[in-house]
């Protein structure tokens, strides 16, 4: 059991702020913790946040008690991307890697902010979360991009794991978690089962931390 002296904030997207999408009389990632521990969890994690809104809004508000702290966000800046995938334009390989990394370069920038930041002004332990792949294949909006959105995402992953090192932060790989169709609500959020595999993680990295 995590003793009471521990603080956890959640910072980031639905990944973790999963409420809306899971039915009734399930469990969001926030309850499954609170199922798991009596330790004192504040969300500020919100459902379609970016990584501006971390910079601009939630990174404001993290407590000076907290001795936790789980970030996962990025995905929906890479979601307002995903069009570019979708074009109907010739491209050379070349041209294509080029754009991607034009496109994630400023994502990448932002979460590197976010973490400097974070190592700035907490003592808190950090855990960095990578991005999942979601439920793609087979959706009606996504089945087409369901590989290509993979090989864009593990580029961003890609700067997770060097800010990681950077910052000698924790990190927590999504793609090893949801890892079943039912881990998912949707094509792109975590569903009751998802929600409680990652909670599990969460409050299993808590207790191994001081």
């Amino acid at each position: 059991m995590v003793t009471l002296s521990k603080e956890l904030v959640l910072l980031g997207d639905s990944i973790i702020d999963n409420k809306t999408y899971v039915l009734d009389g399930e469990k969001s990632v926030l309850e499954h913790i609170q199922s798991k521990t009596d330790m004192k969890t504040v969300q500020l994690a919100l459902d379609g946040a970016t990584t501006d809104d971390v910079l601009d809004n939630q990174l404001n508000n993290i407590s000076s008690e907290a001795s936790h702290i789980v970030l996962s966000v990025g995905g929906n800046d890479l979601l307002n991307e995903i069009g570019f995938l979708m074009e109907d334009f010739k491209y050379t390989p070349n041209q294509v890697l080029k754009r991607c990394h034009s496109l994630i370069a400023p994502i990448t920038q932002k979460y590197e902010s976010i973490v400097s930041q974070l190592q700035t002004t907490s003592r808190a332990n950090l855990l960095l979360c990578t991005v999942y792949e979601g439920d793609l294949e087979g959706s009606a909006i996504y089945d087409d991009i369901a590989i290509s959105s993979r090989a864009m995402l593990s580029l961003f992953n890609d700067s997770i794991y060097k800010t990681h090192n950077k910052f000698r932060t924790g990190v927590l790989e999504l793609r090893n978690i949801f890892i079943e169709k039912e881990d998912y609500a949707n094509p792109i959020e975590p569903s009751h089962q998802g929600g409680e595999k990652l909670a599990t993680k969460l409050v299993e990295w808590v207790d191994a931390t001081s």
